[in-house]
C-alpha cells in the first residue's frame, strides 16, 4: 500500500471495501483525521457505508457478526440496531484498521433532517465521497443547509468566514459527548479543510437573504431579538441532542458492535493529547523553539 496517510492509500482501501460488499453498496464516503485532519501513522480508516437495503446487507454478513464483534451476535440483532441509527465496525484491509459505520440510503435521508444530530453533524464536515447517489447528495446538502443555518445564530452579528467555518465545524462537537479534546479536534478539521469547508459553505451563504458582504466579512442583517432567540433555539437544540436517550442507547449500541471499543476510546485520546504536544512544539517562540 502507499503511504498510509496519502489520498491513494485513501482509495486503495476504499477499492477494497467496494469489491468486499459490491452490490450492497449504494455510496462510500470517506471522513475524519485521513482526509481533513491531522492523521497518525496507524489511525483507522474512517468510511460511511451506505448501503440499498439494510437487511441484505447484514444477512450476507453473518459470519463477521458470530466471530469479529465485541458482544457476537447476529443479522438480525444488527439489522434491530441498525435501524436505530448507524452501526459501527472494526475490520481489517491489508493489514490497514478500518472503521465502517453502516446506514441504509433512507436512514441517511431521515437523519440528515433529524433533531439528532450524530449523523447530520458528520455530514456536515468535509467528507471524500468515493461512490454515491442523488439521494445521498441531497442528504448531505440538506445536513449542511441546517449546520450552516445554526452556526450564523452562534457567530457574532458581524462575523468572519474564519467564524462562520470554526462554528460549523463544531457544532457536532458541542451536540455529542465525545472523549477527544473538542476544541483540537476543531482546530485540527479547520486547518487541514479550510479550503474544502469554504468550497462548501460560501455558496450556501451567498443563497441567504438576511446575510451580505461587509468589507473582509459578513453582516446578519437579522434583528437583535431575531437572533437573540434563534441562538438560544440552537444551543437548546445541541443540548437536547447530546444529552438525549437516543444519544446513551448509540453509545451502547456500538459498544456491542465495534471490536475493542475502550481501546479505540484510549487511542482517540492519546492521539489528541499527541497533537496538541506536537502543535505547541512548532509554534514560533513556542517549547522547542529558539527565541
Amino acid at each position: 500500500m502507499a503511504d498510509e496517510r496519502s489520498p491513494e492509500a485513501i482509495d486503495a482501501v476504499a477499492q477494497k471495501l467496494l469489491a468486499r460488499y459490491g452490490e450492497h453498496v449504494a455510496a462510500l464516503i470517506a471522513y475524519g483525521s485521513r482526509v481533513f485532519g491531522q492523521a497518525r501513522r496507524g489511525s483507522a480508516f474512517d468510511f460511511w457505508l451506505i448501503v440499498r437495503d439494510a437487511e441484505a446487507f447484514h444477512r450476507a454478513n453473518a459470519e463477521f457478526y458470530r466471530t469479529c464483534l465485541n458482544v457476537p451476535s447476529t443479522p438480525e440483532e444488527q439489522i434491530r440496531l441498525n435501524r436505530a441509527g448507524p452501526l459501527f465496525y472494526a475490520l481489517r484491509e491489508d493489514g490497514a484498521e478500518v472503521k465502517l459505520a453502516v446506514l441504509d440510503e433512507r436512514s441517511l435521508a431521515e437523519f440528515c433532517v433529524h433533531d439528532w444530530w450524530t449523523v447530520k453533524g458528520r455530514m456536515q464536515k468535509p467528507l471524500r465521497m468515493i461512490r454515491s447517489t442523488p439521494a445521498v447528495d441531497q442528504a448531505i446538502l440538506s445536513a449542511r443547509r441546517e449546520a450552516l443555518a445554526c452556526a450564523l445564530n452562534l457567530v457574532p452579528r458581524e462575523f468572519t468566514t474564519e467564524e462562520l467555518l470554526r462554528e460549523i465545524v463544531g457544532l457536532s462537537y458541542r451536540a455529542e459527548v465525545r472523549p477527544e479534546n473538542k476544541s483540537a479536534k476543531v482546530r485540527s478539521i479547520l486547518e487541514a479543510g479550510r479550503a474544502e469547508l469554504g468550497r462548501i459553505y460560501l455558496p450556501l451563504l451567498a443563497e441567504l437573504p438576511y446575510v451580505e458582504p461587509r468589507g473582509e466579512g459578513w453582516l446578519d442583517r437579522r434583528g437583535a431579538e431575531e437572533r437573540a432567540r434563534a441562538r438560544a433555539a440552537t444551543l437548546r437544540a445541541l443540548r437536547r441532542s447530546k444529552w438525549c436517550r437516543q444519544s446513551l442507547r448509540f453509545i451502547w449500541r456500538n459498544y456491542r458492535s465495534y471490536a475493542k471499543p475502550l481501546r479505540y476510546i484510549l487511542l482517540k485520546m492519546v492521539g489528541e493529547v499527541e497533537k496538541t504536544f506536537k502543535r505547541r512544539s512548532v509554534r514560533p517562540n513556542g517549547p522547542g523553539n529558539a527565541e
